[in-house]
């Protein structure tokens, strides 16, 4: 059954506005808002409007604020202590006098919730310049969604000298609690096998692993700061320990500095921060500061290193993709050819690299020209995002019009080599917000790609998809199918 949609004019606004102050005894800005608001037109100005109305109506929409706050019911929200205002954003705080408890809720996985394991978050619109309202929820949480499950945090700092042990995380015991079904045991986590790194105050967003040194993570939060873990896993599968994070938090205070996008260079010596205030900083595995730039006019949704290091993209709000040339530690050039925000970046080479944007293209560029050599035009939404794989010379797409694209990228690498069209990977039921590239894929065997949709606004799905084409082989692709949401997928064609 289809629900009934929900309307709000700025017409009935006005109204309930001018009605809580002739309430109020303004009547002098109730006589300028009737004026400037052309009251005396609208069909609403006669309608009874019931005394306190507004303050009634904004009460209830606090109480809703409230409950998608707390709907979780673990230990932070049932013991929230800390209130609800219009116009402060709420941030969860225990009962001091409660201990510090860690619950861990695996969800059920039709209602699984993607996480960003290669160090990007998913689009994040709006704030810095104007976009509309289908934008602004894209690659982030918006500012009131963003904070309702904010924690503060009241448990004691660790002191430097001695290693932080991570607090094992009670994922079975919530599970048996959530849903009492039988399971097989090898579905109930081990209480071993999650841990929890402490450190950050606010959410965090993002996380990157050291392509080189496997026991170094960097992650990345709201409140600007990046913290850079040594962790050092245990014998025979016992809790992971962490050395005290070191932090990189030299990034500018702003209302809006959330940490977007972390990037590791191929030789795990240098880390690309971008952030939502705009501002670029690279830094050393020791938290010292490489250098930092603020050449973007928008939030930085996306950064990503060369495989030679030597070259830095940096994707923004402002439609724009900016290389930095990282020995020098400068600008080499802003490529300004999207219509709309850029969403996304990726290398194809180490002087050929593709962009995607909110206006539906992706873009192939090469360093020495700010002309696209080729643009690649078939999505009719949003391109959310790309990756590409070297061995395969296949580039991944995913967009808002429910779809994926593979496309050769064969006709730029290989001398003398035909164009070909894009084959569109379909069936999802929602936005495809990710693809992902089966790592070190050997050539003689085929790709395996991951998409990831949103389907209802809640429920996250996935598809695996193979690929059967490389470099210095056929030109043709054989894409199909092979698994959804963890049930195999049969092929009839």
């Amino acid at each position: 059954m289809t629900q009934p949609p929900i309307t709000i004019t700025a017409d009935e606004v006005n109204c309930l506005i001018h009605a809580y102050f002739e309430d109020s005894g303004f009547q002098h800005s109730a006589f300028v808002l009737r004026a400037e608001g052309q009251l005396d037109r609208s069909p609403h100005i006669n309608k009874h409007v019931a005394r306190g109305e507004l303050v009634y109506l904004l009460s209830k929409a606090l109480l809703y604020t409230e409950v998608e706050a707390h709907w979780r019911g673990n230990a932070m929200t049932s013991n929230c202590k800390a209130p609800f205002s219009l116009l402060d954003q709420h941030t969860c705080s225990l009962d001091p006098n409660l201990p510090p408890i860690a619950t861990f809720n695996p969800p059920i996985p039709p209602e699984a919730v993607p996480v960003s394991l290669n160090g990007t978050t998913e689009k994040r619109k709006g704030g810095a310049l104007e976009v509309d309202e289908s934008q602004r929820n894209k690659r982030a949480r918006t500012e009131d969604s963003m904070d309702l499950d904010s924690t503060t945090s009241t448990a004691p700092q660790t002191k430097p000298s001695t290693p932080v042990p991570l607090m094992p995380i009670d994922g079975a015991l919530s599970v048996a609690q959530r849903h009492p079904r039988t399971r097989p045991p090898e579905e109930i986590t081990d209480l071993n096998a999650v841990s929890l790194l402490k450190g950050h105050k606010t959410e965090v967003f993002v996380c990157a692993w050291n392509p080189v040194d496997a026991n170094k993570l960097a992650t990345g939060s709201k409140d600007t700061i990046v913290h850079l873990w040594n962790l050092h896993p245990s014998e025979g599968g016992g809790p992971i320990t962490s050395d005290p994070p070191l932090a990189l938090d030299n990034l500018s205070k702003t209302t809006q500095g959330d940490i977007t996008s972390l990037d590791w260079n191929p030789a795990g010596t240098l880390l690309a921060v971008g952030s939502y205030n705009a501002t670029l900083q690279v830094c050393t595995p020791s938290s010292e500061l490489y250098f930092s730039r603020e050449q973007h006019e928008g939030p930085i949704f996306a950064t990503r290193f060369s495989k030679s290091g030597r070259w830095l993209l940096t994707a923004s709000l402002d439609g724009s993709v900016c290389v930095w040339d990282i020995p020098a530690k400068e600008l080499h050039r802003q490529y300004k050819n999207h219509e709309a925000c850029c969403l996304d970046v990726d290398w194809i080479s180490d002087d050929l690299f593709a962009s995607c944007g909110a206006d539906g293209k992706i873009h192939v560029l090469r360093l020495k020209s700010a002309v696209p050599v080729k643009t690649l035009i078939g999505h009719a939404s949003e391109v959310n995002q790309i990756k590409f794989n070297s061995s395969k010379g296949l580039l991944a797409s995913c967009s808002d019009d429910h779809t994926a694209r593979i496309w050769s990228m064969h006709d730029l690498l290989i001398p003398d080599a035909p164009a070909m069209p894009a084959k569109v990977l379909e069936g999802h039921e929602g936005t495809v917000s990710s693809v992902m590239w089966q790592p070190k894929t050997p050539e003689e065997e085929h790709a395996l790609l991951a998409t990831i949709f949103r389907h209802h606004m809640s429920i996250m799905g996935y598809r695996y998809w193979r690929m059967s084409t490389c470099l210095q082989g056929s030109p043709t692709v054989d894409i199909y199918p092979i698994m959804e949401c963890g049930r195999p997928v049969t092929r009839d064609w």
